[in-house]
């Protein structure tokens, strides 16, 4: 935990896709389970740091749970969609790049922990630690203006949207932007896990069990074991595991995890997302 006693800014990134499903974001259990045990070692400030991909981050907040927690750990909140930004450099469906606003919060954080639900993906199978960090730094300004307005006039741009250019182009761009977002602490709470139409809509599996690494990539991949998915199938993680020059093979010791293995059901587009090739 040295990493973490070192740390002035301790970042933690729940998953709020929208702001009025739980079963949808991170339970406050576990976002209350992971700040217990973080509290001791940091001497910075905590911030509690999330973007809603539709409804108010705020909203979010106060529905979950997670405002009842803030005396309890005295972190701060950021709002990812408002956040002040750098530019990274992604993809349109023409090959062309594009300027991504990315939170200078979640790019500068000293020490960055995702916590999340694993759950089952309308446009790239999966979702968990590192889907929840790259898409959720992404800038979604609010306003009074549409967001389509907004942008056409200069005011506000909605980048997570402007990620989805087709199904390989996703991929590659949620993997470009894990490459510049390392985690240094994933958490995915199984305990009820999302599958069929996924990440917003989909139905509960009491899986009952959770995974934490301090690398992103294998506690992703062990949950996709958990959940019956092929990690090929999964674009983005395919395309960073075959990208990663210190590739070492994930190995877990004993098998009693493979009593927890549920095959989830996938989404209703799965042939059509799962050919990100």
């Amino acid at each position: 935990m040295k990493g973490l006693k070192r740390a002035q800014n301790v970042v933690v990134k729940p998953n709020c896709v929208v702001d009025n499903n739980k079963l949808a974001a991170t339970n406050v259990e576990a976002l209350d389970a992971v700040l217990e045990f973080i509290q001791p070692y940091v001497k910075g400030q905590i911030t509690l740091a999330e973007g809603t991909g539709f409804g108010q981050t705020m909203t979010a907040f106060k529905n979950y749970g997670y405002l009842d927690l803030q005396e309890k750990y005295d972190f701060e909140i950021i709002d990812l969609n408002n956040d002040d930004f750098e530019i990274i450099k992604l993809f349109d469906k023409n090959g062309k790049t594009w300027d991504a606003q990315v939170s200078k919060t979640i790019l500068t954080a000293d020490y960055l922990i995702s916590v999340s639900p694993p759950k089952t993906h309308n446009e790239v199978v999966y979702t968990g630690a590192i889907k929840n960090v790259a898409v959720g730094s992404l800038l979604r300004p609010s306003g009074k203006l549409p967001s389509r307005i907004a942008a056409k006039i200069g005011l506000a741009k909605n980048n997570k949207m402007s990620i989805h250019q087709g199904t390989r182009i996703i991929n590659q761009n949620i993997k470009c932007l894990a490459q510049e977002l390392p985690i240094h602490l994933s958490v995915l709470d199984g305990f009820e896990a999302m599958e069929g139409n996924g990440p917003v809509s989909g139905d509960m599996v009491p899986a009952h069990w959770a995974v934490a690494s301090s690398d992103s990539i294998a506690a992703d991949f062990l949950a996709c074991q958990l959940m019956g998915i092929n990690i090929k199938d999964v674009g983005y993680l395919a395309m960073l595991d075959e990208e990663d020059e210190d590739k070492t093979d994930y190995f877990i010791i004993g098998d009693d995890w493979k009593k927890s293995i549920i095959p989830f059901q996938m989404h209703p587009d799965f042939d059509r997302i799962k050919n990100w090739q």
